[in-house]
Protein backbone atom coordinates (compact mmCIF):
# COMPACT_ATOMS: atom_id res chain seq x y z
CA UNK A 1 0.00 0.00 0.00
CA UNK A 2 1.36 3.41 -0.96
CA UNK A 3 -0.93 5.17 1.54
CA UNK A 4 -1.76 4.25 5.12
CA UNK A 5 -5.24 2.80 5.51
CA UNK A 6 -7.71 3.80 8.20
CA UNK A 7 -10.33 1.09 7.70
CA UNK A 8 -10.79 -2.46 6.41
CA UNK A 9 -13.95 -4.00 4.96
CA UNK A 10 -14.33 -7.80 4.68
CA UNK A 11 -16.67 -8.84 1.87
CA UNK A 12 -17.97 -12.10 0.38
CA UNK A 13 -20.54 -14.47 1.90
CA UNK A 14 -21.23 -15.38 5.51
CA UNK A 15 -20.09 -18.84 6.67
CA UNK A 16 -16.87 -18.37 4.69
CA UNK A 17 -14.48 -17.97 7.62
CA UNK A 18 -15.03 -14.25 8.08
CA UNK A 19 -15.10 -14.43 11.89
CA UNK A 20 -11.83 -16.33 11.77
CA UNK A 21 -10.29 -13.61 9.62
CA UNK A 22 -11.80 -10.87 11.79
CA UNK A 23 -10.25 -12.33 14.94
CA UNK A 24 -6.89 -12.72 13.21
CA UNK A 25 -6.98 -9.06 12.12
CA UNK A 26 -8.01 -8.05 15.64
CA UNK A 27 -4.66 -9.43 16.82
CA UNK A 28 -2.84 -6.52 15.17
CA UNK A 29 -2.24 -3.81 17.77
CA UNK A 30 -3.27 -1.28 15.11
CA UNK A 31 -6.62 -2.90 14.28
CA UNK A 32 -10.00 -2.96 16.01
CA UNK A 33 -12.26 -5.64 14.50
CA UNK A 34 -15.47 -6.04 16.52
CA UNK A 35 -18.26 -8.49 15.80
CA UNK A 36 -20.57 -6.78 13.27
CA UNK A 37 -24.11 -5.63 14.13
CA UNK A 38 -24.87 -5.18 10.38
CA UNK A 39 -25.88 -1.55 10.75
CA UNK A 40 -26.03 -0.65 7.05
CA UNK A 41 -28.02 -3.73 6.07
CA UNK A 42 -30.51 -3.24 8.91
CA UNK A 43 -31.05 0.52 8.82
CA UNK A 44 -30.88 1.05 5.05
CA UNK A 45 -34.23 -0.75 4.88
CA UNK A 46 -35.70 1.61 7.51
CA UNK A 47 -33.96 4.83 6.53
CA UNK A 48 -36.80 6.48 4.61
CA UNK A 49 -39.03 6.38 7.68
CA UNK A 50 -36.70 8.67 9.61
CA UNK A 51 -37.30 11.52 7.17
CA UNK A 52 -34.87 14.35 6.47
CA UNK A 53 -31.75 13.67 8.54
CA UNK A 54 -30.74 17.32 8.32
CA UNK A 55 -33.51 17.86 10.87
CA UNK A 56 -31.92 17.39 14.27
CA UNK A 57 -34.75 15.35 15.80
CA UNK A 58 -34.72 12.85 12.93
CA UNK A 59 -30.94 12.44 13.01
CA UNK A 60 -30.95 12.09 16.78
CA UNK A 61 -33.62 9.37 16.63
CA UNK A 62 -31.61 7.40 14.09
CA UNK A 63 -28.45 7.74 16.19
CA UNK A 64 -30.30 6.57 19.28
CA UNK A 65 -31.73 3.54 17.48
CA UNK A 66 -28.33 2.59 16.06
CA UNK A 67 -26.66 2.91 19.46
CA UNK A 68 -29.36 0.73 21.05
CA UNK A 69 -29.05 -1.83 18.23
CA UNK A 70 -25.27 -2.09 18.60
CA UNK A 71 -25.52 -2.32 22.38
CA UNK A 72 -27.89 -5.29 21.87
CA UNK A 73 -25.41 -7.12 19.60
CA UNK A 74 -25.11 -10.87 20.40
CA UNK A 75 -21.35 -10.36 20.93
CA UNK A 76 -20.93 -7.24 23.14
CA UNK A 77 -18.73 -4.40 21.88
CA UNK A 78 -17.61 -3.09 25.25
CA UNK A 79 -18.69 -2.82 28.86
CA UNK A 80 -20.04 0.74 28.74
CA UNK A 81 -21.79 0.49 25.38
CA UNK A 82 -22.06 3.04 22.57
CA UNK A 83 -23.54 6.42 23.50
CA UNK A 84 -25.88 8.04 20.97
CA UNK A 85 -24.62 11.50 21.97
CA UNK A 86 -21.08 10.54 20.94
CA UNK A 87 -22.36 9.38 17.56
CA UNK A 88 -24.21 12.67 17.07
CA UNK A 89 -21.30 14.88 18.13
CA UNK A 90 -18.63 13.07 16.13
CA UNK A 91 -20.44 12.36 12.84
CA UNK A 92 -19.00 14.28 9.91
CA UNK A 93 -22.31 14.39 8.06
CA UNK A 94 -25.98 13.95 8.82
CA UNK A 95 -26.25 10.53 7.19
CA UNK A 96 -26.56 6.86 8.01
CA UNK A 97 -23.13 6.18 6.52
CA UNK A 98 -21.53 8.85 8.67
CA UNK A 99 -23.09 7.35 11.80
CA UNK A 100 -21.82 3.94 10.72
CA UNK A 101 -18.29 5.29 10.21
CA UNK A 102 -18.35 7.15 13.54
CA UNK A 103 -19.53 4.02 15.33
CA UNK A 104 -16.43 2.12 14.23
CA UNK A 105 -14.11 5.06 14.88
CA UNK A 106 -15.39 5.27 18.46
CA UNK A 107 -14.83 1.54 18.91
CA UNK A 108 -11.28 1.82 17.51
CA UNK A 109 -10.53 4.69 19.88
CA UNK A 110 -11.83 2.59 22.78
CA UNK A 111 -9.47 -0.20 21.67
CA UNK A 112 -6.58 2.28 21.12
CA UNK A 113 -6.33 1.22 17.49
CA UNK A 114 -5.62 3.31 14.41
CA UNK A 115 -7.56 1.13 11.96
CA UNK A 116 -11.13 -0.13 12.24
CA UNK A 117 -12.35 -3.27 10.52
CA UNK A 118 -15.95 -4.10 9.58
CA UNK A 119 -16.88 -7.74 9.01
CA UNK A 120 -20.40 -7.07 7.78
CA UNK A 121 -19.98 -8.78 4.42
CA UNK A 122 -23.32 -7.39 3.25
CA UNK A 123 -21.53 -4.05 2.86
CA UNK A 124 -20.35 -5.14 -0.58
CA UNK A 125 -23.86 -4.09 -1.66
CA UNK A 126 -23.21 -0.56 -0.37
CA UNK A 127 -19.69 -0.12 -1.77
CA UNK A 128 -20.64 2.80 -4.04
CA UNK A 129 -22.30 4.62 -1.16
CA UNK A 130 -19.36 3.89 1.17
CA UNK A 131 -16.96 5.29 -1.38
CA UNK A 132 -19.15 8.34 -2.03
CA UNK A 133 -19.12 9.05 1.73
CA UNK A 134 -15.32 9.21 1.56
CA UNK A 135 -14.75 6.25 3.87
CA UNK A 136 -12.50 4.42 1.36
CA UNK A 137 -11.64 1.16 3.18
CA UNK A 138 -9.25 -1.55 2.05
CA UNK A 139 -11.50 -4.41 0.87
CA UNK A 140 -10.67 -8.04 1.61
CA UNK A 141 -12.75 -10.45 -0.45
CA UNK A 142 -12.78 -13.76 1.43
CA UNK A 143 -14.26 -16.59 -0.58
CA UNK A 144 -14.96 -20.25 0.11
CA UNK A 145 -16.27 -23.22 -1.86
CA UNK A 146 -19.98 -22.41 -2.12
CA UNK A 147 -20.99 -26.00 -1.47
CA UNK A 148 -19.24 -25.90 1.92
CA UNK A 149 -20.89 -22.54 2.58
CA UNK A 150 -24.25 -24.17 1.83
CA UNK A 151 -23.53 -27.12 4.13
CA UNK A 152 -22.62 -24.70 6.92
CA UNK A 153 -25.79 -22.65 6.42
CA UNK A 154 -27.90 -25.81 6.64
CA UNK A 155 -26.68 -26.26 10.22
CA UNK A 156 -27.01 -22.59 11.20
CA UNK A 157 -29.88 -20.62 12.74
CA UNK A 158 -29.47 -17.95 10.03
CA UNK A 159 -29.85 -17.92 6.26
CA UNK A 160 -31.62 -20.00 3.59
CA UNK A 161 -31.75 -23.77 3.89
CA UNK A 162 -32.66 -25.04 0.41
CA UNK A 163 -29.81 -25.51 -2.07
CA UNK A 164 -31.56 -23.50 -4.78
CA UNK A 165 -31.66 -20.36 -2.62
CA UNK A 166 -28.28 -21.00 -1.04
CA UNK A 167 -26.72 -21.25 -4.50
CA UNK A 168 -28.47 -18.13 -5.79
CA UNK A 169 -27.38 -16.12 -2.75
CA UNK A 170 -23.79 -17.35 -2.93
CA UNK A 171 -23.63 -16.61 -6.65
CA UNK A 172 -25.01 -13.10 -6.22
CA UNK A 173 -22.59 -12.37 -3.37
CA UNK A 174 -19.55 -13.43 -5.42
CA UNK A 175 -20.68 -11.31 -8.36
CA UNK A 176 -21.16 -8.30 -6.11
CA UNK A 177 -17.82 -8.78 -4.34
CA UNK A 178 -15.92 -8.86 -7.62
CA UNK A 179 -17.77 -5.74 -8.76
CA UNK A 180 -16.23 -3.93 -5.78
CA UNK A 181 -12.81 -4.39 -7.38
CA UNK A 182 -14.13 -2.62 -10.48
CA UNK A 183 -15.30 0.27 -8.28
CA UNK A 184 -12.15 0.75 -6.16
CA UNK A 185 -9.35 -0.79 -8.25
CA UNK A 186 -6.69 -3.30 -7.21
CA UNK A 187 -4.81 -0.93 -4.89
CA UNK A 188 -7.48 -1.23 -2.18
CA UNK A 189 -8.67 -4.76 -2.93
CA UNK A 190 -7.35 -8.25 -2.34
CA UNK A 191 -8.75 -11.77 -2.54
CA UNK A 192 -8.19 -14.53 0.00
CA UNK A 193 -9.27 -18.10 -0.63
CA UNK A 194 -10.52 -19.65 2.61
CA UNK A 195 -9.00 -23.02 1.78
CA UNK A 196 -5.58 -21.35 1.29
CA UNK A 197 -5.92 -19.69 4.69
CA UNK A 198 -6.55 -23.12 6.22
CA UNK A 199 -3.69 -24.86 4.43
CA UNK A 200 -1.04 -22.12 4.41
CA UNK A 201 -2.05 -19.58 7.06
CA UNK A 202 1.36 -18.02 7.61
CA UNK A 203 1.97 -17.52 3.88
CA UNK A 204 -1.46 -15.96 3.38
CA UNK A 205 -1.15 -13.69 6.42
CA UNK A 206 2.38 -12.53 5.60
CA UNK A 207 1.10 -11.44 2.19
CA UNK A 208 -1.99 -9.79 3.65
CA UNK A 209 0.05 -7.96 6.28
CA UNK A 210 2.23 -6.49 3.55
CA UNK A 211 -0.83 -5.33 1.60
CA UNK A 212 -2.17 -3.63 4.73
CA UNK A 213 1.15 -2.00 5.54
CA UNK A 214 1.31 -3.88 8.85
CA UNK A 215 3.96 -6.15 10.36
CA UNK A 216 3.23 -9.87 10.49
CA UNK A 217 3.86 -11.71 13.73
CA UNK A 218 3.04 -15.18 15.03
CA UNK A 219 0.60 -13.49 17.41
CA UNK A 220 -1.92 -13.42 14.55
CA UNK A 221 -2.28 -17.20 14.67
CA UNK A 222 -2.82 -17.12 18.44
CA UNK A 223 -6.20 -15.45 17.84
CA UNK A 224 -8.01 -18.35 19.53
CA UNK A 225 -6.45 -17.42 22.88
CA UNK A 226 -7.72 -13.84 22.76
CA UNK A 227 -10.49 -12.42 24.92
CA UNK A 228 -12.44 -11.41 21.80
CA UNK A 229 -12.26 -14.97 20.46
CA UNK A 230 -13.51 -16.49 23.68
CA UNK A 231 -16.26 -13.89 23.95
CA UNK A 232 -17.38 -14.64 20.39
CA UNK A 233 -17.27 -18.42 20.79
CA UNK A 234 -19.34 -18.27 23.97
CA UNK A 235 -22.08 -16.27 22.21
CA UNK A 236 -23.54 -19.08 20.12
CA UNK A 237 -23.11 -22.24 18.06
CA UNK A 238 -22.42 -20.19 14.92
CA UNK A 239 -19.01 -19.16 16.23
CA UNK A 240 -17.86 -22.03 18.43
CA UNK A 241 -14.87 -22.89 16.18
CA UNK A 242 -13.20 -19.49 16.62
CA UNK A 243 -11.91 -20.51 20.05
CA UNK A 244 -9.85 -23.23 18.36
CA UNK A 245 -6.67 -23.02 16.27
CA UNK A 246 -7.09 -23.07 12.49
CA UNK A 247 -8.62 -26.37 11.38
CA UNK A 248 -6.82 -27.41 8.14
CA UNK A 249 -9.39 -30.14 7.44
CA UNK A 250 -12.41 -27.84 7.58
CA UNK A 251 -13.05 -28.08 3.84
CA UNK A 252 -14.78 -30.41 1.40
CA UNK A 253 -17.29 -31.42 4.06
CA UNK A 254 -20.16 -30.93 1.64
CA UNK A 255 -19.33 -34.33 0.13
CA UNK A 256 -20.52 -36.07 3.29
CA UNK A 257 -23.07 -33.49 4.49
CA UNK A 258 -25.02 -32.86 1.28
CA UNK A 259 -26.88 -35.37 -0.85
CA UNK A 260 -25.97 -35.90 -4.49
CA UNK A 261 -29.17 -34.09 -5.46
CA UNK A 262 -28.28 -31.11 -3.27
CA UNK A 263 -24.80 -30.90 -4.76
CA UNK A 264 -26.29 -31.03 -8.26
CA UNK A 265 -28.78 -28.24 -7.52
CA UNK A 266 -26.05 -26.00 -6.12
CA UNK A 267 -23.71 -26.65 -9.03
CA UNK A 268 -26.49 -26.29 -11.57
CA UNK A 269 -27.21 -22.77 -10.29
CA UNK A 270 -23.72 -21.54 -9.36
CA UNK A 271 -21.37 -23.59 -11.57
CA UNK A 272 -19.94 -20.59 -13.42
CA UNK A 273 -18.52 -18.90 -10.32
CA UNK A 274 -17.43 -22.17 -8.72
CA UNK A 275 -15.26 -22.77 -11.78
CA UNK A 276 -14.19 -19.11 -11.97
CA UNK A 277 -12.93 -19.27 -8.39
CA UNK A 278 -11.05 -22.51 -8.97
CA UNK A 279 -13.39 -25.17 -7.57
CA UNK A 280 -13.88 -28.43 -9.47
CA UNK A 281 -17.44 -29.56 -10.12
CA UNK A 282 -18.78 -32.94 -9.04
CA UNK A 283 -21.24 -32.93 -11.96
CA UNK A 284 -20.79 -32.27 -15.65
CA UNK A 285 -22.83 -29.12 -16.31
CA UNK A 286 -22.94 -28.51 -20.05
CA UNK A 287 -26.35 -26.87 -20.22
CA UNK A 288 -27.73 -25.80 -16.81
CA UNK A 289 -31.22 -27.04 -16.12
CA UNK A 290 -33.92 -24.37 -15.91
CA UNK A 291 -36.30 -25.05 -13.05
CA UNK A 292 -40.03 -24.71 -13.58
CA UNK A 293 -42.26 -22.34 -11.60
CA UNK A 294 -43.76 -25.36 -9.86
CA UNK A 295 -40.33 -26.63 -8.81
CA UNK A 296 -39.27 -23.21 -7.54
CA UNK A 297 -42.49 -22.94 -5.53
CA UNK A 298 -41.72 -26.33 -3.98
CA UNK A 299 -38.18 -25.13 -3.19
CA UNK A 300 -39.62 -22.02 -1.56
CA UNK A 301 -42.05 -23.96 0.63
CA UNK A 302 -39.33 -26.37 1.75
CA UNK A 303 -36.92 -23.49 2.42
CA UNK A 304 -39.44 -21.69 4.64
CA UNK A 305 -40.21 -24.90 6.53
CA UNK A 306 -36.53 -25.68 7.14
CA UNK A 307 -35.80 -22.11 8.24
CA UNK A 308 -38.59 -22.34 10.81
CA UNK A 309 -37.22 -25.67 12.03
CA UNK A 310 -33.73 -24.18 12.36
CA UNK A 311 -35.06 -21.42 14.60
CA UNK A 312 -36.97 -23.95 16.72
CA UNK A 313 -33.88 -26.15 17.04
CA UNK A 314 -31.62 -23.27 18.08
CA UNK A 315 -30.33 -23.29 21.63
CA UNK A 316 -32.07 -21.12 24.20
CA UNK A 317 -28.87 -19.07 24.48
CA UNK A 318 -28.91 -18.28 20.75
CA UNK A 319 -32.57 -17.28 20.85
CA UNK A 320 -32.05 -15.04 23.88
CA UNK A 321 -28.99 -13.33 22.41
CA UNK A 322 -30.78 -12.57 19.13
CA UNK A 323 -34.05 -11.61 20.77
CA UNK A 324 -32.77 -8.23 22.00
CA UNK A 325 -32.09 -6.95 18.49
CA UNK A 326 -35.22 -8.57 17.08
CA UNK A 327 -37.40 -6.87 19.70
CA UNK A 328 -35.70 -3.54 19.10
CA UNK A 329 -36.31 -3.69 15.32
CA UNK A 330 -39.90 -4.82 15.90
CA UNK A 331 -40.42 -1.79 18.17
CA UNK A 332 -38.94 0.56 15.56
CA UNK A 333 -41.24 -0.87 12.89
CA UNK A 334 -44.22 -0.50 15.19
CA UNK A 335 -43.28 3.13 15.86
CA UNK A 336 -43.24 3.84 12.13
CA UNK A 337 -46.34 1.75 11.42
CA UNK A 338 -44.45 -0.78 9.31
CA UNK A 339 -46.13 -4.16 9.00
Amino acid sequence: MSEKISSIQIIGTQRSGSNLLRLILNQFDEVSAPHPPHVLKTFSLLLRYYGDLNKEDNFRLLAQDIAAFVNANPVPWNEKGIAAEDLIKRSRNRSLLSLYETLYILKAEHDRAAIWCCKSMFNEYYAKEIEAEGINPFYIYLYRDGRDVAASFKRAIIGPKHMYYLAKNWLQDQEKALQVKEIVGSQRFCMIKYEDLLQNPEQVLVSLSARLGLTYSSKLLAYHKSTESKKTASSGELWKNVARPILPGNRGKYRSELTNEEIFIFENVAWEYLVKLGYALENKIESPRVYTEKEILEFQIANSQWQAEARLNATEQERVLRRKQEILIADIKMRFGIE
